[in-house]
């Protein structure tokens, strides 16, 4: 029987009588009894080899993995966790852990909404606006490498507690800074809250269920990263602008929307925080660091929440039935646990351990299972979220086209002494026009264009433009009030006695008006609605088919699906296909979340996880970049790249050896 890695699978283990009665024999032949099978001369030697032992463990302050005893202890705690039950205590933990994975996904598609508004406030070009995005991703992988391989050695609740304190704290911060460079520095210290959050929600949550409900309860918990997507979709929809100019105006607030939303979406990182604080330490972990009697007290926990409505009930498995004795001693904690004092010791220690565990991933009996994961995680990263880029600004493209191909043309006019006041002159292009003593006045100029045109004796007055160009045209005599009209709105002019007067303060960028953000809102609460009832389905299927099954069924499919990129033609036709996608690909992506979770050691579980999740952030950032350059040039090559990226997955998926059976 295996126990959760490749490795383990050299200790075999028997298990007789009940559950009260159940013996534990590893490969060696020396039988560890439960409080019904003890005696005899085998029980009298165990006992004595185990009191030698935690002798030993009591003269040395570390202890060393031993590998042949993690099957036993991975059955005993299967059996406690069975008998303990699922029910009050595994759905309170699954709402808290949830929320802390729903931050994830907050993170995530926070920045696309925050940034049509701060550029406006912090004045962000567009290669600021590029590394906004990327800091997050940044952020998420150094989050994950460290607090992965801290939460192998400080322990689960401890380190996924302190990460998504992080999060929500720098994610509270970020909401006051005044500039893009503090605004920076807290978006970066947020996403390494949230990265190293990631690895240990799924191995925490995994250990407080029990083998044959595993695929089914982590399906339920991906759930919520699905609800996160739709929670910042819906808050963006109520808080921020929906239009370019609300945009200007809002941001002559003393407390901008954007700056609000991001404190609503700080709030499920807090709750998470404080749901944690009062949440046990996995189990599982306290096992394997030999704090048996912690984990038998949090088993009686969760058994006395789960039979609250039964008070009589009395859990049946105590501290005897432990496997411990002759090949590895445990540990009974002597020092009081989470002080700042012990919690700053065992960072340190956790940080100084770290190699060691990563090195492991790279060494047999590991070595293929990390590859082929890492793999796969590249392929799904690299395909999903440059498509996640892809599908907005594509949108955005066939919007500006149709737009354009709707722009009201004026040719070879002539305007004089006309007064054009409190109005908005939107998409016309002026060509070959002159102007002759002619006011604009509380006027709005969006996408104008004055091409080949001249202007004399004219006054701007209480101006505001966006995308408003003056090109190969003759200027003469022109007064310029009140007005943010640069000079970079006059390419290739002749100008001659231009005065300008009261340039508007602040961002000299040009802004789009021309932005409805209502269409984005829709675009992404739309795919984001889709991973729902795709992660439901996914749930029913997870332990019936495996998740090798449904990893490689769900990537091909995606592939084939990546062909009908081509034929997007319309905003519609690209949100449908967009939430297709998603409804098939989320399969597969819950698939290797939990095919991860399972495939590795306790001791080494989320130290795997987080260097995985990691490496997928850079693909992440990869398939951003690579799907960003085509979306003005080639449907062709996301077409190709999404569908061979994600086959190419989906094979190396079928290399992985299935993990449902395993023990945690």
């Amino acid at each position: 029987m295996s126990g959760g890695g490749d490795g383990l699978e050299s200790a075999s283990l028997v298990r007789h009588g009940s559950t009260a009665g159940r013996s534990y024999m590893s490969e060696t032949g020396v039988q560890r009894e439960g409080a019904s099978g003890r005696g005899g001369s085998g029980s009298g030697a165990a006992a004595g080899v185990a009191g030698a032992g935690r002798d030993n463990v009591e003269a040395s302050d570390e202890l060393d993995y031993v590998e042949s005893d993690a099957p036993l202890l991975s059955q005993f705690h299967e059996d406690a966790i069975q008998q303990a039950g699922t029910g009050a205590f595994q759905r309170l933990l699954l709402l808290i852990v949830g929320l802390g994975l729903a931050a994830d996904t907050i993170e995530l598609f926070v920045v696309a909404y925050v940034i049509p508004s701060a550029e406006v406030e912090l004045c962000m070009s567009g290669t600021e606006k590029g590394w906004l995005a990327a800091i997050t991703f940044i952020g998420m992988m150094i989050g994950a490498m460290i607090w992965g391989s801290l939460s192998d050695s400080v322990g689960r609740r401890r380190a996924l507690l302190s990460a998504l304190f992080v999060n929500a704290l720098f994610g509270i911060m970020t909401a006051f800074m005044p500039t893009y460079g503090n605004f920076m520095t807290t978006r970066l210290c947020s996403g390494i809250g949230i990265g190293g959050g990631i690895p240990i929600v799924f191995a925490y949550y995994c250990e407080f269920v029990t083998q044959a409900e595993r695929g089914r309860q982590l399906s339920w918990l991906l759930v919520f990263w699905a609800i996160g997507g739709v929670f910042t979709a819906l808050m963006a929809w109520i808080i921020i602008p929906r239009t370019g100019i609300t945009v200007v105006l809002d941001e002559e607030l003393h407390f901008s929307s954007w700056r609000i939303f991001l404190v609503v979406c700080s709030l499920p990182s807090f709750a998470a925080v404080i749901g944690l604080y009062h949440m046990p330490e996995s189990p599982r972990f306290l096992l394997e660091k030999g704090r048996e009697v912690e984990a038998m007290m949090v088993y009686k926990k969760i058994f006395k929440w789960n039979n609250a409505h039964n008070p009589g009930a009395e859990y049946q498995i105590t501290e005897l039935e432990l496997p411990s004795g002759t090949q590895r001693p445990l540990r009974r904690s002597n020092s009081p646990q989470g002080t700042a004092k012990n919690f700053g010791a065992d960072i340190t220690h956790g940080l100084e351990n770290s190699m060691g565990l990563f090195l492991q991933l790279f060494m047999p009996p590991y070595f293929k299972t990390t590859i082929l994961l890492l793999f796969v995680w590249l392929a799904s990263s690299f395909g999903f979220y440059g498509l996640s880029v892809w599908f907005p600004e594509y949108i955005k493209l066939v919007t500006s086209e149709e737009y354009n191909r709707n722009a009201t043309v004026i040719k070879n006019t002539r305007y004089e002494d006309h007064l054009i006041n409190n109005t908005r002159l939107d998409n016309i292009h002026y060509f070959n026009v002159d102007f002759e003593n002619v006011t604009f006045k509380k006027t709005v100029l969006n996408h104008v264009l004055f091409l080949n045109c001249t202007l004399y004796n004219c006054i701007f007055s209480d101006i505001r433009s966006s995308k408003t160009f003056f090109k190969y045209s003759i200027l003469h005599q022109i007064n310029f009030t009140d007005t943010d009209m640069h000079s970079y709105r006059f390419p290739d002019c002749e100008m001659d006695n231009i005065t300008f007067h009261g340039l508007a303060p602040g961002c000299q960028l040009d802004f789009d008006y021309n932005i409805h953000y209502k269409e984005i809102f829709q675009e992404n609460l739309i795919g984001q609605l889709t991973m729902i009832p795709g992660t439901l389905a996914a749930s029913l299927f997870m332990d019936k088919l495996g998740r090798v099954k449904v990893m490689s069924i769900s990537m091909t499919l995606s592939s084939i699906s990546a062909f009908f990129i081509w034929f997007l033609k319309s905003k519609t036709g690209v949100i449908v296909f967009e939430a297709v996608f998603n409804f098939i690909f989320i399969s597969g992506w819950n698939g290797l979340d939990i095919a991860t979770t399972e495939a590795f050691p306790t001791h080494i579980r989320t130290t795997a996880y987080g260097f995985l999740s990691a490496a997928s952030r850079i693909a992440g950032v990869l398939g951003s970049l690579w799907f960003g350059q085509f979306i003005y040039s080639s449907q062709a090559i996301p077409m190709l790249t999404t569908s061979v990226v994600l086959l190419i997955g989906a094979l190396f998926s079928l290399k992985l050896k299935e993990t449902k059976d395993n023990l945690v």
